[in-house]
């Protein structure tokens, strides 16, 4: 177990560190390639409540993907994460406005105005990560607050991983138990499916 958890901390600081490397144009050009391909599928086109992340640092920026399912009339959500207990939940957001920066100056819902949306309404799922690899296994943060909160998706509920290229392992991620699988990768290259 203590190898494994230090072959992943150790896989973490290299693909954040090939990620830092990435240009501010890259992420850009790449995230609007990855935003164009996802706006083609039909699991876009048919989806009513979408599962995202705000993006941070060099992550696939999300942005444009939360304006055009504003514009669709989708419900955006947008992860809340509760540090003591580690559990996330979901609220919709309908604009960026209302965010404020926490401690860590990452922008988040005021708990005001969040509106927890239970998670078999939702029906698509893209999600961050830090590497992943040619079966879908997602290398996370280490927080383990999205191993948590996928189990409770309905069944079939795509999960889609918004990642570069560069964040794709040529070799088998380390895996526990409980982590779940990607159905589908979308980098700025390709769709790769994984069912």
């Amino acid at each position: 177990m203590k190898n494994l958890t230090a072959e992943k901390q150790q896989l973490r600081q290299h693909y954040k560190s090939v990620r830092k490397e990435l240009s501010a144009a890259q992420v850009a050009q790449y995230s609007a390639a990855i935003a164009r391909q996802l706006f083609a599928t039909s699991l876009w086109q048919q989806s009513h409540t979408v599962m995202l992340y705000l993006s941070f640092q060099n992550e696939v920026d999300t942005h444009a993907i939360y304006q055009q399912g504003w514009q669709e009339s989708k419900t955006m959500l947008l992860p809340i994460c509760a540090p003591s207990g580690g559990l996330m939940e979901m609220s919709s957001i309908t604009s960026f406005s209302v965010l404020t920066p926490n401690r860590y100056g990452i922008d988040e819902l005021p708990a005001a105005l969040q509106q927890i949306i239970a998670p078999e309404e939702i029906d698509l799922c893209l999600i961050p990560g830090i590497a992943f690899d040619h079966t879908g296994n997602r290398l996370g943060f280490g927080s383990g607050y999205y191993d948590r909160y996928l189990p409770r998706l309905r069944p079939g509920v795509p999960r889609v991983a918004l990642a570069y290229e560069c964040q794709l392992s040529p070799q088998m991620l380390p895996v526990d138990d409980y982590d779940l699988p990607m159905d589908y990768i979308l980098t700025e290259k390709q769709w790769y499916e994984m069912r």
